[in-house]
């Protein structure tokens, strides 16, 4: 008669599940010990994440003969000069086109209630009120609210400086730590080297290439949409620039934005924002995108589509905004891993 045995593959399931319900039932615990870490955390990130999205740059001006601290230097005064810029001039002009944008799309929403006989009422009262809101709580902090602002901003300027700091000093030095990383690769395994060079080769022109693209854009439908008269030009031109960042469906955002409102303004203005929306798309598409990607980080529309779609499924706007990224990293670790893939799977098969 055989003896009971173990069946440890059950145990190890038991044990599983124990855990998992252990820490569903402490989840507020070790959640609001994860936020903290995450807090502290979070301006090295982005600090990090900053200075990784500026070394081309940087790396560009040492090539030109400039020290390392004298480029860092140029490319953060360039970055604060516009910062200031935006917030001098730009900030106070955007904040009066925006009042006329929502006035203009509720006069939109005003011509198509009267033209077809709807019911648009909703709208209406919603745009009111949140056009009513921004003037409300601009004009509250800029009259009455100068300690409101400090104390509800000391948070916000507070990490902006550490990340302002971080950043510099991750740039400053960011060819040991690649080196570092590089040599700690070399050691552990060639294969993890190439792969990580091959990730950062394509994260470092997807980056690269949406730095220029926004810039592009912004100047582009700014000065294009001032040209025909656009009464919205700065705001349609920031939402195109910031709306690259979601191919396809944040430029059809803007352009359908861009003919509604002209719609109620004039025939001539529909017809010229018609003509923009229909050329400065192809130009960005055959023109402006290949030049400035390249042949890298081509992706088929039905990947971006699908990609898009996915993330802001999962995490909303940031998803989306990361959807590309993490599209690309998946796709060039499956091109990486390909041969070992296609082993594996026939190795599966011959096992049949």
């Amino acid at each position: 008669m055989k003896k009971n045995v173990v069946n440890y593959k059950l145990v190890n399931i038991l044990l599983i599940i124990l855990i998992i319900a252990i820490l569903y039932w402490i989840s507020g615990l070790w959640m609001g010990i994860l936020g903290k870490f995450i807090a502290v955390l979070l301006p090295f990130i982005i600090g990090f994440a900053i200075a990784y999205a500026l070394y081309p740059l940087k790396r560009k001006l040492m090539e030109t003969g400039l020290s390392s601290f004298l480029s860092v230097g140029i490319i953060y005064f360039i970055l604060l000069g516009f910062i200031i810029l935006m917030g001098i001039i730009v900030v106070p002009m955007f904040y009066d086109q925006l009042i006329l944008f929502l006035s203009n799309i509720s006069a939109v929403i005003t011509d198509l209630s009267s033209r077809f006989a709807l019911d648009l009422g909703f709208l209406q009262n919603s745009l009111k009120d949140a056009s009513s809101e921004i003037i409300r709580e601009l004009g509250g902090h800029i009259s009455n609210g100068a300690i409101s602002i400090v104390n509800s901003s000391i948070s916000f300027l507070t990490n902006f400086i550490v990340v302002l700091i971080v950043s510099v000093y991750f740039l400053v030095d960011m060819e040991n730590i690649r080196k570092r990383i590089i040599l700690r690769l070399k050691k552990y395994k060639n294969r993890s080297f190439n792969y990580v060079k091959t990730l950062d080769c394509e994260v470092t022109n997807y980056f690269s290439g949406l730095f220029k693209t926004i810039i592009i854009q912004f100047f582009e439908y700014t000065i294009v949409f001032f040209l025909i008269g656009h009464p919205n030009w700065l705001v349609l031109g920031i939402l195109a620039a910031v709306t690259t960042v979601i191919p396809y469906f944040g430029g059809l955002l803007t352009n359908i934005l861009a003919l509604i409102i002209s719609s109620v303004i004039s025939t001539k203005m529909f017809i010229l924002t018609l003509i923009v929306c229909i050329i400065c798309p192809n130009i960005d598409g055959y023109i402006i995108g290949p030049k400035v990607y390249g042949q890298t980080n081509k992706l088929h529309p039905l990947v971006i589509i699908f990609s898009v779609f996915a993330g802001g499924v999962i995490g909303g706007i940031w998803g989306i905004a990361l959807s590309l990224p993490v599209a690309i990293i998946i796709i060039a670790t499956i091109k990486f891993f390909r041969k070992d893939i296609n082993d594996t799977i026939d190795t599966i098969k011959e096992n049949r």
